[in-house]
């Protein structure tokens, strides 16, 4: 589908010197969320949850490359989002391509689109509107840095217990080392690329498809490190949580007034 795949500057030039390229994953149905609609495009204050994602990216200062992973059927009516959109920051070059049947596959999709100057990769969840730019930031910092894979992580509050098919509990398990893991990750570009690779486009068990990049790169023997993460990079998984992200939302336009 070529229209999908269209690039639409948000300015005049591309932006070579910068190297940074960001996989916006929007391909998912959000079949628990009920909207019926996937749930990228869902409206949070009047703005679909890609185009809240769309403006925090393009605010980056360092410029770059946006790809939005998205349904076949949506790539015309993203590209018009796009479009429409009132760039805040300079130097970013954004294009729409068609994700895959999984997750994974939409990912690597997304990379594969990017332009070969962007040697780090921050992959980031659509269903993350409020994702604020600084975490973006701290990832791509951690990556060049190291030059290992970074992922946002939050440690577990909740008392954690190990419960049978039969609803018993079984242990109290020790939370200690356990953190809630966030989005955008971010990736040496070969990392994330060879790992997709190895891991394929064709048929998995359900029950082995990666559920993040990070777990892929593990698969492929890549080193996992965590920077802190953001309360403000809630996912949208439920109704419960699209109320939660108005309200965190509206508290934060509250301290922009």
């Amino acid at each position: 589908m070529t229209s999908a795949q269209d690039h639409q500057p948000l300015t005049g030039e591309p932006h070579e010197v910068s190297r940074i390229g960001v996989v916006l994953v929007a391909a998912g149905r959000g079949e628990r969320l009920g909207a019926g609609k996937p749930k990228a495009f869902v409206e949070l204050g009047g703005r679909t949850l890609v185009e809240h994602c769309l403006r925090t990216v393009t605010s980056l200062p360092s410029g770059g490359h946006l790809v939005i992973v998205v349904p076949e059927h949506l790539a015309g009516e993203t590209l018009r989002l796009v479009a429409a959109a009132e760039p805040t920051g300079a130097n970013w070059e954004v294009s729409v391509t068609p994700g895959g049947r999984e997750r994974h596959e939409s990912v690597k999709f997304g990379v594969d689109a990017l332009p070969e100057y962007a040697d780090v990769v921050l992959v980031h969840d659509a269903a993350r509107p409020l994702t604020p730019a600084a975490l973006f930031a701290r990832v791509t910092a951690e990556v060049r840095r190291t030059t290992d894979a970074v992922i946002p992580a939050l440690p577990v509050v909740d008392t954690l217990k190990r419960v049978g098919a039969d609803s018993i509990v079984h242990e109290t398990v020790d939370r200690a080392p356990l953190v809630a893991v966030q989005t955008p990750q971010g990736f040496p570009r070969e990392l994330l690329a060879a790992a997709h690779d190895r891991l394929g486009t064709g048929a998995h068990d359900a029950a082995d498809h990666p559920t993040d990049d990070a777990e892929v790169v593990q698969r492929a023997g890549g080193t996992v490190r965590t920077v802190p993460g953001e309360s403000l990079a809630h996912k949208l998984t439920t109704p419960g949580d699209l109320a939660l992200l108005e309200a965190l939302l509206a508290a934060q336009n509250g301290d922009a007034r």
